[in-house]
C-alpha cells in the first residue's frame, strides 16, 4: 500500500525542515583598535628683535600644535640648554653680565584647536625654567601638563586635536648688553601624562 500525503503535507514538511536548518544563530565579535597618537609640531622663532634699553613682555619663541589621544592626557617638557638665558653667541667671552638675557619664566598660551574633554588647560601658565619651580623642580626644565598639577595625570574623555600653542618669554631692560646674536637651545618633548 502506498501512502499519499498530498501537496499540503509535503509543503509543511519541507517548510519545517528549512526552518530547522536556518534557525542556527551565529554570534561573533567585531571591532578593532585605535592606535596611540602623540604628535608635536614645533616652530622655533629665530628673528626676535632685542633692544637692550627696552624690556620685552610675552615675546613668542615657539609655536606649534599638539595631537594626543591618551586617557591620562599629555605633558610638554621644555628644556633650556642655557637654563633660561639667551646667551651671546658671537664675539669673545661667554655668558655673564652684558652677554646674556635672563628670561626666567616660560608662559604657555593656547592659540587654537581642541583640548581633550576632562583635561585641565595649561593656557596662561607661567613657570620658572631657571629653577624648575612649579614645573617639575629641575633647573633648566619646566613641564606644562593637562592634569591638575605636575605629576598628577588628567582624565580625558576625548582626544586633544590640533591644539595650537605658543611659548612666550619676557625679560627686563639691560643697557649693558653687547651687540651680537643671542640664543638658547630649547628641547620640547611631548609624552602621555602618566
Amino acid at each position: 500500500m502506498n501512502a499519499y500525503f498530498g501537496p499540503t503535507r509535503t509543503r509543511l514538511a519541507l517548510a519545517a525542515a528549512l526552518a530547522l536548518a536556518g534557525s542556527g544563530a551565529m554570534a561573533g565579535t567585531v571591532g578593532g583598535s585605535v592606535a596611540p597618537i602623540n604628535t608635536l609640531v614645533e616652530n622655533d622663532t629665530t628673528g626676535i628683535t632685542i633692544v637692550g634699553a627696552t624690556g620685552q613682555t610675552d615675546t613668542t619663541i615657539v609655536t606649534g600644535t599638539i595631537d594626543n589621544n591618551s586617557e591620562s592626557g599629555w605633558k610638554l617638557t621644555v628644556t633650556s640648554a642655557n637654563t633660561g638665558k639667551l646667551v651671546r653667541t658671537s664675539g669673545s667671552g661667554g655668558p655673564g653680565a652684558g652677554r646674556e638675557i635672563l628670561y626666567t619664566n616660560v608662559k604657555f598660551v593656547k592659540t587654537g584647536g581642541t583640548l581633550g574633554a576632562g583635561l585641565t588647560d595649561p593656557n596662561g601658565s607661567s613657570k620658572n625654567i631657571v629653577t624648575g619651580t612649579l614645573g617639575g623642580g629641575v633647573a633648566g626644565t619646566t613641564i606644562f601638563n593637562t592634569g591638575s598639577a605636575v605629576g598628577t595625570p588628567g582624565t580625558a574623555t576625548t582626544a586633544t586635536v590640533g591644539y595650537a600653542y605658543a611659548l612666550k618669554i619676557s625679560w627686563s631692560a639691560d643697557t649693558s648688553l653687547l651687540s651680537g646674536t643671542y640664543s638658547d637651545s630649547l628641547t620640547l618633548t611631548l609624552a602621555d601624562d602618566s
